[in-house]
């Protein structure tokens, strides 16, 4: 498939109703409860962040682009997330957000790519933070350029990995309360993605298998 058609497809099923918490929680912990579940308790306040799920063309095929945050950035040391960050003051939306975090982490230029729709937020009950995942697509590979205060490694990854079974596993991880928790992850190039950022491939899985429903 070309990547504009891939584009033009993506765009459709952004417009439909979303996979949502159903496809979250295949890959959520142990014991993690839906996001609105956590939205609805009178203590939870939550802040508010917004990553980028960007899409481009390489090597004929559809990636995207993920990061690791160094060993000593608290609550998610070392983990692997989508580019993205929390509201800042002047922030209009979640897009901007979204663009300037990716900006500031990889460099993707917010000239280059456009948004075409939004994901499942998703709730982080360890640092309270409620995440938004803005979709954007880029017509060619961006020029990254990794920020090495907020970036230990940029990881461009294949999106049709995300649709094969035997990356899925389970393993114990230690949590950031230094707690042992055994959770589903996905081993993607060399990396055990896991937590809210293995919750949203898991709805993104879902909305790329609808695209490609033959795999």
């Amino acid at each position: 498939m070309k990547f504009e058609d891939f584009v033009d497809k993506l765009k459709v099923r952004l417009s439909m109703p979303l996979p949502g918490m159903d496809a979250q929680l295949r890959m959520a912990p142990p014991k993690r409860l839906p996001t609105d579940v956590y939205l609805k308790m009178k203590d939870v306040n939550p802040k508010r962040s917004a990553v980028l799920v960007c899409f481009y063309p390489k090597q004929e095929s559809v990636y995207t682009v993920l990061m690791q945050r160094p060993n000593e950035q608290g609550y998610h040391s070392s983990q692997v997330s989508f580019p993205g960050g929390k509201v800042e003051k002047g922030d209009v939306n979640f897009e901007q957000t979204a663009l300037r975090e990716a900006y500031e982490e990889v460099g993707i230029n917010p000239a280059e790519i456009e948004v075409i729709g939004h994901l499942s937020a998703v709730y982080i009950p360890v640092s309270n933070f409620l995440v938004h995942p803005v979709v954007a697509v880029a017509p060619t590979a961006p020029d990254f350029r990794m920020n090495i205060t907020e970036v230990q490694e940029i990881i461009e990854t294949d999106c049709s990995v995300f649709l094969n079974p035997q990356i899925k596993s389970t393993a114990v991880f230690l949590s950031s309360g230094g707690l042992s928790v055994e959770a589903p992850f996905y081993h993607i190039n060399r990396f055990r993605i896991w937590g809210a950022t293995a919750m949203m491939i898991s709805e993104l899985e879902e909305v790329i298998r609808d695209i490609f429903p033959f795999v």
